[in-house]
């Protein structure tokens, strides 16, 4: 009878968790193009499976657990009103992760709404939820220069023990005949978050008794990753040497970075029983069946669903009201940047159109610079933004140029007096690509504020959408390789020279 009045009661009251989620969507609506966008970007693509994954884990427990059975319970609140922050936080301050994150805690905080304490029955599918969010773009560029270190190094190894003549710079790997430039689709790190969620899966439903066995093949996903992608460097290395280049290209690239894959899956399934047949002392959380609740009454639903669809309409609206009534300064555009300042001349340049996509810049100078009294080149590059918002925003210039295979030597926070004693902080960075190095000097020059941290930019970028409503700035980077035989206090002088006289035309370009 109690089942039955339950059933009843639920059945009911789904109307309640429906106005839920069509308000989390109408709400939130703007961002989920946001997302797939992201999803689309070929090493998130593993994303799209997190969804349908998690509806299967969900099904599992269908005998164990009461869905249709709702606690609402109101400490749901918490979570999700700190997650709606998180997403307005994330829009404010152009952090695209944060914005999934808040997303993925929204949807938590659902499930903590309709089943209270007994959410923790679900731990694991709300886990892998999380999955939804992708790596933030700096912590991937990181992730792939060393695993391309990683594997040029081994696959190097590798091809001189069979007796081929191999020299290694950096990720780009010498063979006589050819090169082969180990890149982000051959470091293994496209492979190393579905390679992460298929061990993590795979201990879930092979090894669920031995915490330590699921923790072993977790520790496994990073050296399994780049052991089997040097593999496949060593395969294309030996291809290219014997005449079959063609055999490393085009589709035969790709169709052997998938059976890499599945090859890497398979030595972990087969790890997986391994372990499962070595005697440990199993650590098991006891099997408790969940046996719902039985409420009634229309009232506490109805206040969490209101509250719930109020919170999420409300962070909808503020976001797009931020974004409409940016304040957007006039000033002139980089077309009119002279190319004469003081005794430095040069000449500028246009990016290429899918470089220039990717930036997301509304404006931008790219310009190199001489003197005739030095050897060095200066490269001037501000990327300017009238507003900014996530995919359309200035970012630290470390991804880039660990895209473009240079590695960081040295990395330190800086003062240069540009005048009237007024010293500004920036990001010095010594890069190095086989045997030459390349100085970078960077900040962020935003709405008046000179500053080094990416961190505290977009801080003050929250700040100012808010108080100031602008959020327009631009990102200025000065470069120049160091000739071989000069100094690093000499290069240091140089380029801080060039920064002292061209500060004052560059002010003029980026309002204050």
């Amino acid at each position: 009878m109690t089942d039955t009045v339950i059933q009843k009661d639920s059945k009911r009251q789904l109307f309640f968790p429906a106005i839920i989620l069509i308000f989390l969507m109408a709400g939130f609506w703007p961002l989920f193009p946001k997302l797939f966008s992201q999803w689309d970007a070929g090493d998130d693509s593993y994303c799209y499976m997190i969804i349908p994954l998690v509806f299967y884990l969900l099904w599992e427990k269908r005998m164990s657990f009461h869905f249709a059975s709702f606690s609402w319970s109101y400490v749901a609140l918490l979570p999700v009103i700190f997650s709606t922050m998180i997403i307005i936080i994330g829009e404010l301050g152009s952090v695209l992760t944060l914005v999934f994150l808040g997303l993925w805690g929204c949807l938590v905080s659902i499930l903590v709404v309709l089943y209270g304490k007994r959410v923790s029955h679900l731990i694991f599918p709300v886990l892998i939820l999380a999955f939804i969010v992708p790596l933030p773009p700096m912590i991937s560029r990181i992730l792939t220069f060393k695993l391309r270190i990683a594997a040029s190094a081994i696959s190097a190894k590798m091809l001189q023990a069979s007796g081929i003549s191999a020299f290694r710079e950096g990720n780009i790997i010498d063979l006589g005949v050819s090169q082969l430039q180990v890149v982000d689709a051959c470091s293994g790190l496209r492979y190393l978050m579905p390679l992460l969620l298929m061990a993590i899966l795979i201990g879930y439903f092979f090894n669920k008794r031995f915490l330590f066995q699921r923790l072993f093949l977790i520790f496994l996903v990073i050296p399994l990753s780049v052991l089997v992608n040097s593999f496949r460097i060593f395969v294309t290395g030996i291809l290219t040497v014997n005449g079959y280049q063609k055999y490393a290209e085009n589709f035969y690239h790709d169709f052997s970075g998938w059976l890499v894959f599945m090859i890497a899956g398979a030595i972990l399934v087969g790890i997986s029983l391994v372990l499962k047949m070595i005697k440990s002392v199993p650590h098991e959380t006891p099997v408790i069946s969940d046996r719902g609740v039985m409420l009634t009454g229309w009232l506490k639903p109805t206040v969490l669903s209101v509250i719930f669809s109020g919170l999420f309409i409300f962070s909808g609206f503020a976001i797009h009201y931020a974004s409409d009534t940016l304040v957007i300064p006039e000033r002139p555009t980089f077309e009119s940047f002279p190319m004469a300042i003081g005794k430095w001349s040069g000449y500028s340049t246009y990016l290429p159109e899918d470089i220039l996509k990717g930036l997301w810049a509304d404006d931008y100078i790219q310009a190199f610079y001489r003197k005739e009294d030095i050897d060095n080149t200066i490269t001037l590059f501000v990327p300017y933004y009238s507003y900014q918002e996530t995919h359309h925003t200035v970012h630290a210039p470390q991804s880039c140029l660990l895209a473009g295979g240079w590695a960081i030597v040295s990395s330190e926070n800086r003062s240069v007096d540009v005048g009237e004693n007024n010293p500004i902080a920036l990001k010095s960075m010594l890069m190095q690509k086989g045997d030459v190095k390349l100085l970078s000097l960077y900040f962020f020059f935003q709405r008046g504020r000179v500053i080094s941290s990416p961190f505290m930019n977009k801080l003050y970028l929250m700040i100012d959408a808010i108080f100031k409503r602008r959020t327009d700035g631009a990102l200025v980077r000065i470069e120049m390789i160091v000739p071989e035989g000069q100094s690093l206090n000499t290069a240091y002088d140089v380029i801080d020279g060039f920064l002292q006289d061209v500060w004052g035309t560059l002010k003029g370009y980026v309002p204050a």
